[in-house]
């Protein structure tokens, strides 16, 4: 293999890719020296594709808990069928010794990551002259602000550590054309924005992310109502078997009639690997890279907690800023799914149906919830939207596998449960001609109505809460107050 050939085209320090894989391969369990490796670089920082296939297989390698040396190395680049390609075993060899010692792969890191700048510097520059060419002559506000937007990209995401974004002119800013993000799924999600899709417990939401995955992928309607711009799908499976939810994948492209190409849908099984995404995260930006999806989906989010706790706003807090932070640095949106909270969701606004801290609902740039309706197998689909216009709330129809849009119905009609629709409140109140006494009301609603005694109770303490009922004195009798 020629490592050297063609590398002088473009910024590039070939040692300093020799030196963090070799410290790398001498770190062996050293755990935390790895994860500080991940958190900075990634394989899309080096230049020599050889050097690439290395550095992901050593991550895969501590993905699956295995030790990493020259040995463990070699033998998985052989499974791979990738050995011959990066050099054989005596390259391998070669790398494991470059460095006396791993001490210094903080240093070697930057230098690394210093000339991926440069590089991708100089294609920011070339796609700018390019650009100068297509553009017509009275438009260069265009070129340059595209060209700010890829300085302010790589300033914000391929810095070093602490590095913050400059502060901005409002007027300057307003003067010039404004290029947002692309949409994922037209007017309701766009690239580097979060979605949570909030449902009972049961509801099929491993069924709706896999369809949106696919509706994605394949550039098909979501909900067979939202146009979707066909981009590359990265779905994390924390909780499916593998077979399982390939199974479940083949079910949604029958149903769709829909064939997914080869490079639109990435499956990342992680069941059993689950933790604190503080701690995963490092390693799947090490893996994803940036603009390489179009949408990641983490299924099921609760399976990324760790140690914290659903109920506490700082600690869901922390795992929004590191989701939002995975949507940024990869230039993906990223959609989860979110439980419901216990009771009787027809009487919550939308926002305070999803459970746990109330983070869950406010934070995510695009909040779609999915309440059932009072039709069987129906749910009144609502929407919030921090970038998009107000869409109004609709229903969808569960049809295995698939939901989908049903235009008939009333979204507003939500399911109710708790007391049963025929015990209501003015049911009892109109029993109530006159004062009576506690004793007497659940009498005559047991002989008139048929309400339970514990249900009578229920009902007279709305009806004073709302103030139809009053009760002058304690355990006195109860009577109407006068509209």
């Amino acid at each position: 293999m020629k490592i050297a050939q063609d590398v002088a085209a473009l910024p590039h320090s070939i040692d300093a890719e020799k030196a963090v894989l070799s410290s790398m391969l001498q770190l062996h369990g050293q755990s935390e020296a790895i994860t500080e490796c991940a958190q900075k670089i990634n394989a899309e920082f080096f230049y020599v594709p050889a050097h690439r296939a290395i550095l992901t297989t050593i991550f895969d390698l501590w993905d699956a808990q295995k030790g990493i040396d020259l040995i463990t190395a070699t033998n998985a680049l052989r499974d791979r069928g990738e050995l011959e390609e990066v050099g054989g075993p005596a390259y391998l060899a070669e790398l494991a010794t470059f460095v006396p010692t791993a001490a210094n792969v903080q240093f070697y890191i930057e230098i690394v990551r210093d000339k991926y700048i440069a590089r991708e510097m100089r294609r920011a520059a070339e796609i700018t002259i390019r650009r100068t060419f297509e553009v017509q002559d009275d438009k260069p506000s265009l070129i340059l602000d595209e060209l700010e937007s890829r300085i302010a990209s790589l300033r914000s995401l391929h810095g070093r550590n602490g590095f913050l974004p400059a502060i901005e002119d409002a007027a300057e800013r307003l003067s010039k054309p404004i290029v947002r993000t692309d949409d994922v799924i037209e007017g309701l999600l766009r690239r580097c924005a979060k979605m949570v899709l909030g449902g009972a417990s049961k509801a099929y939401k491993t069924w709706l992310l896999a369809d949106t995955a696919i509706s994605v992928a394949t550039g098909t309607q979501w909900l067979g109502k939202f146009p979707t711009k066909r981009g590359r799908v990265l779905y994390i499976n924390l909780e499916l078997d593998g077979a399982d939810f390939i199974w479940r994948l083949r079910q949604v492209c029958d149903e769709q009639q829909v064939k997914i190409d080869s490079g639109y849908l990435d499956i990342w099984n992680l069941r059993g690997h689950a933790a604190d995404l503080s701690k995963l995260l490092p390693r799947l930006l090490a893996r994803i890279g940036r603009d390489h999806y179009a949408l990641i989906i983490l299924d099921p989010i609760y399976k990324l907690l760790g140690g914290r706790d659903e109920n506490k706003a700082g600690d869901i807090a922390s795992l929004l800023n590191e989701i939002e932070a995975m949507a940024v640095k990869t230039g993906a949106a990223v959609a989860f799914g979110a439980h419901y909270s216990k009771g009787n969701q027809a009487q919550k606004e939308s926002l305070d149906r999803i459970g746990g801290s109330g983070v869950f609902a406010r934070d995510p740039d695009s909040i779609v919830t999915f309440t059932r309706h009072e039709t069987d197998d129906c749910f009144s689909v609502e929407t919030i939207l921090r970038s998009h216009p107000p869409i109004k709330p609709f229903v969808v129809r569960w049809e295995y596998p698939l939901f989908v849009a049903e235009s008939t119905l009333d979204p507003a009609k939500l399911k109710q449960t708790g007391r049963p629709q025929l015990y209501q409140a003015q049911d009892l109140l109109d029993l109530i001609e006159e004062p009576m006494s506690a004793t007497e009301i659940v009498k005559t609603a047991a002989n008139e109505r048929g309400i339970p005694r514990r249900t009578v109770f229920e009902l007279l303490d709305e009806l004073k809460t709302t103030g139809k009922l009053r009760q002058p004195e304690r355990r006195g009798k109860y009577e109407r107050v006068p509209v």
